[in-house]
């Protein structure tokens, strides 16, 4: 669970690059074609994150500038349909396991040849109180299954408690929009990554800046609620950015951005919107 409860594995001062091992979202529990889901999965060990990271001089109110170095995927991943997990999970009968070899240009499955599109499904830090999930996504980051967390990408996340106590895991070989079936090809992996502290900008919710564009992310109870929670942010920072009413901000994020599902399958829907760079006064 993301929260405070775990003593942290390491203490970092901003600016330092770190290399994370993380274990698939199965914790390696299926491995073989031939591995039943329903004998072999322990849910109890599902979804790990690798961490917590406490980073020195980190409080709330603080964002996280994360840069993503690079991730290093294991030579294989699995794929599961399971009853009642994802958006047709009542319409699957038996399980199927799937143990998918990864290569280095891509990733055959179904006669397919897919992209590889290595991604991070969970990073996160601790909540103001208590703990979250691993499955569950939120202001704090966690299991947003959003593929623009990807190398060569920046988060952002704010910080609730001191030191933040960062973690990240269920890391995809690839993955498309929306995860449907509930799973990418999920693999075990090593992440080389910066942490940094914000001094640029101050989220109160999940961003990613890639090189056009920046992301808002929202998770919630509802996919309409996550579209809304993300929408808001934007309009604001474009309120902000481009010092313009905050209703031409909302007719221009309607002229210009695209909401996007990250994903409609965990406890809480996350969506996120993208604004591009050409539209800010940056």
């Amino acid at each position: 669970a993301m929260g405070t409860s775990s003593k942290p594995v390491i203490y970092i001062n901003p600016g330092e690059t770190l290399r994370i091992e993380t274990e698939d979202c199965f914790s390696h529990q299926l491995v073989k074609a031939t591995d039943s889901f329903d004998e072999c999965v322990d849910f109890s060990k599902v979804n790990p994150a690798s961490g917590p990271v406490f980073i020195n001089g980190t409080s709330p109110g603080d964002t996280l500038k994360v840069f993503i170095k690079k991730i290093e995927l294991d030579k294989q991943g699995v794929t599961v349909a399971i009853k009642d997990l994802g958006v047709l999970g009542y319409k699957v009968k038996s399980s199927q396991v799937e143990i998918i070899p990864i290569e280095n240009d891509a990733i055959m499955f179904a006669g397919q040849k897919l992209p590889r599109r290595p991604m991070i499904g969970v990073i996160g830090v601790a909540p103001a109180e208590g703990e979250v999930p691993n499955s569950t996504p939120g202001d704090h980051g966690g299991n947003m299954d959003t593929l623009d967390v990807s190398p060569g990408n920046y988060i952002y996340l704010p910080v609730f408690v001191n030191g933040a106590y960062f973690a990240i895991g269920d890391i995809h070989a690839t993955m498309g929009n929306g995860e449907v079936c509930g799973t990418g090809v999920e693999c075990r992996a090593e992440v080389e990554l910066t942490i940094d502290i914000c001094t640029e900008y101050n989220w109160k919710i999940p961003v990613i800046e890639t090189g056009d564009s920046f992301y808002f992310v929202g998770s919630a109870d509802t996919m309409d609620h996550a579209v809304e929670k993300a929408t808001n942010e934007a309009v604001m920072f474009l309120e902000r950015t481009n010092r313009i009413p905050w209703n031409t901000a909302y007719m221009l994020a309607s002229l210009s951005a695209d909401v996007i599902v990250s994903q409609a399958v965990n406890p809480l829907k996350t969506a996120r919107i993208r604004i591009p760079k050409s539209c800010l006064n940056i």
